[in-house]
């Protein structure tokens, strides 16, 4: 098996991933003190495809804010990196054009777009595009478990949480897209075809419709 190339869009991350970083590069505005939701994400990541190679595409400053310029420069780095996928959890409420272009190009490419989206509400973005896969977070799963849930704002859930026995740790559907990006990296690794990475987590969804709630 081949080791899949994971592009991260987020803020930086932490010296203790060592090896599995094998680019880094910071945009305009970005903060290389916050590591703490890059780190989070990374983990995830590497919890589901430990061999996987980051980039890793810094972008957000100290309030976790980014501009549209920097996300779309780093996503067009990531795929002159090789990046194979691009996690991105994060989103907006309003549609870039610019954006959405940058979107489309990479998934022409080939490369597999998986960012964050409300389980429930108004739509988000980079989510919302053609060619991105949206995910939320869903409690019924467990750490590799899917939800298909073609609601609208979402696609997929999984398990939301950073620490599987304690929701108290945090967590969200920026922590389950970066699940979900560590599972299809680990698909990635073993051969399966981009193309057909969405029509597998419908077919191997532990739970089909949004996650209830009652009060």
């Amino acid at each position: 098996m081949k080791s899949v190339r994971v592009g991260l869009i987020d803020s930086g991350i932490g010296e203790r991933f060592g090896s599995a970083v094998i680019a880094t590069r910071s945009f305009s505005g970005a903060c290389d003190d916050d590591l703490e939701h890059g780190d989070q994400v990374a983990a995830c990541v590497l919890q589901h495809c430990p061999a996987a190679c980051l980039l890793v595409a810094n972008v957000f400053n100290r309030r976790r804010e980014a501009c549209i310029d920097a996300i779309v420069d780093s996503l067009a780095w990531l795929v002159d990196e090789g990046a194979q996928l691009v996690n991105m959890s994060f989103g907006m409420p309003q549609a870039s054009p610019r954006l959405a272009h940058a979107c489309r190009v990479a998934a022409e490419a080939g490369v597999v777009l998986v960012a964050a989206a409300a389980a429930r509400g108004n739509i988000a973005f980079p989510a919302a595009f053609d060619g991105c896969i949206a995910v939320s977070g869903d409690a019924r799963c467990a750490p590799g478990e899917v939800s298909w849930r073609p609601t609208g704002t979402a696609d997929f859930g999984t398990h939301p949480f950073l620490d599987p026995g304690n929701p108290l740790h945090g967590g969200g559907a920026s922590i389950a897209t970066a699940r979900l990006s560590g599972m299809l990296a680990a698909r990635l690794e073993t051969g399966a075809a981009a193309a057909g990475l969405r029509a597998e987590l419908e077919h191997r969804a532990r739970y089909i419709g949004p996650e209830r709630r009652y009060a």
